[in-house]
């Protein structure tokens, strides 16, 4: 609470490098329609002509659901190590899971699921062709749950734009194909 005589003009800015300000006479701050762009540090002056400015600083903090930021498949060679890794961000921190399939996965078995704050990885020790195939990672926090689909892959095998496996197929050997179904050889 700012008192003074004359009255301190009240201004609170955003701690960011555009740094923007509000002016009122409230000693406190209303922010409609937060976004989580609008998380940080805020400083509070009051000032009047009289006396040196009095400042101070608020942390403000926006909880939102998870997001998954990045995700990435990988191509793994039978016998070698391969990750499969997953960003998410999320304010609390997001928890993560890992599925295969509609299985939960656990660090067992040749399979190490490491988690820190706003990433996940997933790594087989050593692959076999049973690890081939489509995951899911999980981001969940209180506000929400969030997932994206992984695929390990054999080497050579193309990936479509959703990251699905298709078969390298040259385009000469369709077209003959066709042909071939058309003409009835």
């Amino acid at each position: 609470m700012a008192n003074g005589r004359p009255e301190p003009v009240i201004t609170w800015r955003h701690l960011t490098p555009t740094g923007r300000e509000f002016e009122g006479e409230e000693e406190y701050l209303e922010i409609l329609g937060i976004t989580r762009e609008q998380s940080g540090k805020y400083e509070c002056k009051a000032a009047n002509e009289v006396s040196s400015a009095d400042v101070k600083q608020v942390k403000v903090t926006v909880n939102y659901p998870p997001t998954i930021t990045e995700s990435k498949s990988n191509e793994a060679t039978t016998g070698r190590q391969a990750s499969l890794k997953c960003e998410a961000s999320a304010v609390p921190a997001p928890d993560f899971e890992w599925y295969r399939d509609d299985t939960r996965i656990n660090s067992a078995n040749g399979l190490e699921i490491k988690s820190t704050e706003g990433q996940s990885s997933l790594t087989v020790t050593n692959v076999t062709e049973e690890h081939y195939g489509n995951y899911t990672c999980v981001a969940a926090n209180k506000l929400g749950v969030t997932n994206a689909s992984l695929v390990l892959f054999r080497p050579g095998s193309v990936r479509g734009i959703n990251g699905s496996i298709s078969l390298a197929v040259p385009l000469w050997l369709l077209a003959a194909s066709l042909l071939c179904l058309l003409s009835k050889c």
